[in-house]
């Protein structure tokens, strides 16, 4: 796959394929005199798409919803996404998409520096959910040895990893604390540099945008940690990666997916040009089973470069600043909880990244309260300090006084995939802390 678009032609025969097939489509546009003739002169006026469509299509058409566009002899793989935050869409693959999906992967795992000399233990869910996998199958294209491990017995993945010495990981970066957590506990407080890695494949959560988050990773591992997987499971399991330079994710999926960048409040058009900030939308080019037209993202990005690179790439890269859905408004304030998480970081030496942002289950929400995860060995006092600057700091980015609480390492919970990092608490006495 290259990084060119060829818009003018594929983008046309896309949208005519999607809206002869797609019974969704059809009925979604039905009343915007959009036809398969005219849909490519008027693509910026086609309504988005909503995940919340997805979910409610394939709950009255199940499995697969009426956007189904191949026949089911066709499809060759169910998958489904993460689920985190709602129920599951189940993902349909034919032959070609899985293609499609599995070498945009593989050119994004590259570009992060793997190698065929490179044993990668990869330890990402493979119940059904993309990154399993679909992943794995995007690691072994770029040539390097593969670990299928998975998710679950973490001790024994130690020691493996022990043992067997491979040179990478590709793991959520919440994961590297529950691995940290069985060291401490079962194996002696053994280093993580004790592994012997040299690549640490990051995917699923962010924070490596964050100079002091991967950083910290990076001493206390001893590897070289690379944002190397973003993806929009629904468009496309991976469609953007880091390279060698390290400044933002290269957009790798340009044959694949339609990029657009819009207002999330206003949906006005953005261009994706150097500084650009908004939320990314994709409209898939090739997709056969489950086409998506202008789909929302609900990530929000910046654009970091829209020039060539260093490395010789010439794709916008951008860095994912937060989504849209998981915005919380407090007091009438908007409020991301990455912007939270990056004043946390900037405490390495007394907080160990690990954090939980608490708000009331109820709109509208009054107060937000942080509870972050302190280092061994502080006092009483620097404790009472820092819980006081955490504050301070916190309440200067996001314009409103949290309430703090500083935990011993560990009291939090520690988990094999993505992290929730916002908790909703029915009582709201647990608001306060």
């Amino acid at each position: 796959m290259g990084e060119t678009l060829n818009a003018d032609g594929t983008l046309s025969e896309q949208l005519e394929y999607v809206l002869s097939r797609s019974a969704f489509y059809k009925e979604k546009y039905a009343g915007c005199g959009i036809t398969s003739e005219n849909a490519a002169n008027r693509f910026s006026e086609l309504p988005f798409t909503e995940k919340q469509e997805l979910l409610d299509d394939q709950e009255a058409h199940p499995p697969f919803g009426a956007n189904l566009c191949a026949e089911l002899a066709e499809v060759q793989r169910i998958q489904k996404t993460s689920g985190t935050s709602n129920r599951p869409v189940l993902i349909a693959l034919t032959p070609k998409d899985i293609e499609t999906t599995v070498s945009v992967g593989a050119t994004c795992f590259r570009a992060a520096g793997l190698e065929p000399t490179d044993v990668v233990v990869h330890c990402l869910n493979y119940c059904l959910w993309m990154g399993g996998y679909t992943d794995h199958q995007s690691l072994e294209r770029t040539g390097a040895t593969v670990v299928p491990y998975g998710v679950g017995n973490t001790v024994g993945l130690v020691e493996f990893m022990f043992h067997a010495k491979p040179t990478a990981i590709h793991c959520t970066p919440s994961y590297l604390a529950k691995l940290e957590a069985v060291l401490a506990e079962q194996f002696g407080g053994a280093s993580p540099k004790e592994f012997g890695l040299k690549k640490g494949l990051f995917a699923g959560e962010g924070g490596l945008q964050y100079p002091n988050f991967r950083q910290r990773i990076e001493e206390k591992w001893g590897l070289c940690a690379i944002n190397a997987n973003y993806g929009v499971s629904e468009a496309l399991s991976m469609i953007a990666a880091e390279c060698a330079e390290r400044d933002g994710l290269h957009f790798m999926a340009g044959d694949a997916l339609l990029p657009e960048l819009i207002d999330p409040a206003t949906t006005d058009p953005i261009p994706i040009e150097t500084g650009a900030q908004g939320e990314l939308v994709l409209t898939n080019l090739c997709r056969l089973a489950q086409p998506l037209i202008r789909y929302r993202t609900r990530d929000v990005i910046s654009v970091v470069r829209a020039e060539p690179c260093d490395c010789g790439r010439s794709s916008f890269r951008f860095q994912v600043t937060g989504r849209s859905d998981e915005m919380l408004v407090v007091k009438g304030i908007n409020v991301y909880p990455s912007a939270i998480r990056s004043v946390i970081d900037g405490f390495p030496d007394m907080l160990n990244g690990e954090y939980q942002i608490v708000v009331s289950a109820t709109e509208p929400l009054a107060e937000i309260a942080v509870k972050a995860e302190h280092v061994a060995g502080l006092s009483p006092d620097a404790l009472e300090s820092l819980a006081t600057t955490l504050g301070q700091k916190i309440r200067h980015v996001i314009n409103i006084a949290p309430r703090v609480a500083l935990c011993k390492e560990g009291e939090l919970p520690r988990t094999e995939g993505k992290t929730r990092r916002v908790v909703r608490e029915a009582n709201d006495e647990k608001i306060g802390i």
